[in-house]
């Protein structure tokens, strides 16, 4: 095996069709970062930096899950079995990164999440044109699920509270919301 040396426990998650997450058990890995350059700086929830994690194979770690090794949270692009002998897995990672927060939803319990605010985004009208520019924030749909207008986030001790979704901006990974200070 060329996984070296296994010594992060990382946490199998996947969201069914109600966006409950479930745990599918632990994995040994271990955790490189992919890019030997200086990556660019991020510019929402998802790190522009990949990450490699090398592990014992599994069935259980596929493309579209997820991996959270103690505070850190991974999204899976791509697992693959690069020799075909089911002993070794190489996997391609993007992590979502992001400030603690709260979630505190009108219905239902306080979830404890990760955000990514932009203070200065541009808000468009039907058009097409930029009209403002409004605070958006975006939050991991497997850590919050699909927070609705109403709804608020709890950051660095400052509420904010969502005032819309952000256009096509949800791709079953993150959320992006127009979020205005309480």
């Amino acid at each position: 095996m060329r996984a070296g040396s296994l010594r992060h426990p990382a946490e199998i998650l996947v969201m069914d069709a109600d966006l409950q997450v479930l745990s599918l058990g632990v994995a040994y890995l271990s955790v490189l970062a992919k890019d030997s350059a200086e990556p660019p700086y991020p510019s929402g929830l998802r790190s522009p930096a990949k990450v490699a994690c090398r592990g014992r194979y599994t069935d259980r770690i596929v493309q579209g899950r997820y991996l959270k090794v103690g505070p850190r949270l991974f999204h899976i692009d791509s697992a693959r079995d690069a020799l075909g002998t089911r002993a070794d897995l190489a996997i391609t990672a993007t992590e979502l990164i992001g400030e603690p927060a709260r979630y505190l939803p009108e219905r239902g319990a306080v979830r404890c999440c990760r955000v990514f605010m932009n203070f200065s985004a541009p808000f468009l009208d039907q058009g097409g044109q930029v009209t403002d520019y409004r605070t958006l924030l975006e939050v991991a749909v497997i850590e919050a699920g699909r927070p609705q207008e109403g709804d608020v986030f709890e950051v660095g001790g400052e509420r904010w509270t969502v005032s819309g979704y952000a256009g096509d901006t949800d791709d079953g990974i993150v959320r992006a919301l127009w979020v205005e200070r309480s």
